[in-house]
């Protein structure tokens, strides 16, 4: 994906909307908080990402077009797509998971800051911000438009496999043209922050209550969120699925920024089947709610 192509679709999508085109409860604004136990998460809609079926591309499909049209879309597209970051408090704490996009990907997003305002948290009263990875669209919204860091006594924590791939030259040199653009954002947080960065692996103990969970193939070091708390528990699961609509009936569709595509199905495919035998509540970065998943056919379903 680059920068220009990006522009492109928002354009695209925006143009819709005075259209009336019915746009599917997939693609509505996240609101409202959810309680986890002694915890209170608030999605934050940082804006709609036009998804186009060309980034999904076994959506180029007759089964795309027919999922598309369903839902009161062009058979094209694109799909409105939540990009949402997460606000998770207990009691006089303020967390963050992932930022969104900033300004990096044009008009359109940098909601965070303003959504948060919504929510009473100025961004200095943020403690931490935990990264599911560091695609712009999670990560772009660390930065102010002068690529400083905007969160100013916040420390960054995500996975150690994460870190090292996007500081990699090797890696960028050889990494598809879609993920060109990732690079320079990744590398531009991470200067931002350098005092400022936690390095954790596998399955660790973010605060009490909350763990990491690696979720390995969309990036190298992708991770979810697991709160538990007594008998309450939610997984924000990141980037597991970029568009329901989409990928939750066909969970082997790949989208153009998997780093490892046979590795993100096969975390995808895991985590669907154990968050529907444990009845685990879940949400998502590219969610516009919560709820659990189902099996369906040869795919799923979020209830």
């Amino acid at each position: 994906m680059s920068l220009r192509l990006s522009r492109r679709n928002l354009l695209a999508a925006s143009a819709l909307l005075p259209l009336g085109l019915r746009v599917p409860a997939i693609a509505a604004p996240s609101s409202g908080s959810y309680r986890v136990g002694a915890f209170t998460v608030t999605p934050l809609l940082d804006g709609l990402f036009p998804l186009e079926p060309s980034m999904i591309p076994a959506a180029e499909s007759q089964a795309g077009q027919a999922l598309l049209k369903g839902a009161g879309l062009p058979a094209t597209g694109p799909s409105p797509e939540p990009v949402n970051a997460f606000l998770i408090r207990r009691g006089e704490r303020h967390w963050l998971l992932d930022a969104g996009c900033g300004t990096v990907l044009g008009p359109g997003f940098n909601r965070v800051t303003a959504a948060l305002a919504a929510e009473g948290v100025r961004p200095d009263q943020i403690e931490t911000v935990w990264l599911s990875h560091l695609h712009a669209d999670h990560a772009g919204g660390l930065l102010t438009p002068s690529r400083l860091a905007r969160f100013a006594n916040a420390e960054l924590v995500l996975q150690e496999r994460e870190v090292t791939y996007w500081s990699d030259a090797a890696a960028r040199a050889s990494a598809p043209a879609a993920l060109s653009p990732m690079f320079e954002t990744a590398q531009a947080v991470l200067a931002a922050y350098p005092d400022r960065i936690r390095r954790v692996s596998g399955e660790a103990e973010l605060a009490p209550c909350i763990h990491a969970l690696p979720l390995p193939g969309h990036t190298p070091g992708h991770m979810g969120v697991l709160i538990v708390d007594g008998s309450e528990r939610l997984l924000i699961w990141g980037d597991i699925v970029h568009s329901r609509l989409l990928q939750m009936p066909h969970p082997d569709w790949t989208v153009i920024w998997d780093t490892d595509p046979a590795e993100a199905i096969a975390t995808r495919r895991r985590i669907l089947d154990r968050v529907a035998v444990e009845g685990l509540s879940v949400t998502g970065m590219h969610l516009a709610a919560s709820g659990r998943i189902e099996r369906a056919g040869t795919g799923y379903t979020l209830i």
